[in-house]
């Protein structure tokens, strides 16, 4: 729904004219509606709420400045959180509630497949350690689905901009461009205030999740900044290394988070890309 949700809005905008149009409209449509009438607990409720409100704080942000930069993903996520909690207000519905119903649902479904699939050790091994993660997903619940709507909505524009023949705005950026604000890097300091410092469990589980997004998003700049440099790089030497990568995968993914955050201040790709003039003013 996070992309199929503001996938067909997007297509509506711009007035589809052709076949292609019509027929994708029609499918993301029609998915989109079977999908928010199917039934569920809280859990789910809450989902459809968020990608509800989602589609429509991009939507609204698409007619009133159309742009191809990611901090619109960001600020309608953010839109769409804020009113997220304002319905969740309005309803008396607190986040321990949307927790528990999350846990409640996670632990159903694991004991579904545990009673199809729990024959060999391995299977088992497996579902333990999913039933085991319960808690930690339910806990990051909010970021994860942050997470998910950031590149629901980032998706979605690419496709429309396949998709749409008069598309709205211009198609966005390749990946090994990908940036956002230098100014987000506060995110880091507020999520480490919310998370170290003694403060009520509600602002910790907040700087927790906040955590947990700024991650991502840095990390998924420090590839883009290695994808701009990997371009150089013989591809037998890149395919060495992403095998490695595989048994490294906790340190590389540090790696590119830290690569991303240095690249707030000292911004690689220009410095890769910008002339050599070998000491001699042009």
């Amino acid at each position: 729904m996070f992309v199929f949700g503001p996938l067909a809005g997007l297509l509506l905008l711009s007035r589809p004219s052709t076949t292609r149009e019509w027929v994708w409209l029609a499918g993301v449509a029609v998915w989109s509606v079977l999908w928010l009438q199917q039934t569920g607990g809280l859990g789910a409720q809450f989902i459809r709420a968020g990608a509800a409100l989602l589609c429509g704080t991009f939507l609204a942000l698409t007619l009133w400045r159309p742009s191809h930069r990611f901090s619109r993903a960001l600020t309608a996520t953010a839109a769409a959180g804020m009113a997220l909690a304002v319905w969740m207000r309005h309803f008396g519905t607190g986040w321990d509630d949307v927790r528990q119903a999350v846990e409640t649902e996670l632990t159903t479904y694991h004991r579904a497949i545990r009673s199809e699939w729990a024959t060999a050790p391995e299977s088992r091994a497996l579902l333990e350690q999913m039933s085991a993660m319960t808690d930690t997903v339910s806990t990051l619940y909010p970021a994860l689905l942050a997470l998910a709507a950031i590149a629901g909505l980032r998706l979605a524009w690419a496709w429309y901009h396949r998709i749409a023949e008069h598309p709205v705005g211009s198609p966005p950026a390749p990946f090994p461009a990908f940036a956002f604000s230098d100014q987000l890097v506060w995110g880091w300091v507020a999520g480490l205030a919310g998370f170290l410092l003694p403060v009520p469990e509600p602002w910790r589980l907040a700087g927790a999740n906040l955590l947990l997004v700024w991650a991502v998003l840095y990390a998924t700049r420090g590839l883009a900044v290695f994808s701009a440099v990997a371009a150089r790089v013989p591809r037998p030497v890149m395919a060495a290394l992403a095998l490695v990568s595989l048994f490294l995968l906790p340190f590389v993914l540090g790696g590119l988070t830290l690569l991303g955050l240095a690249d707030t201040w000292l911004d690689f790709r220009r410095r890769f890309t910008a002339p050599n003039t070998r000491g001699l003013n042009p």
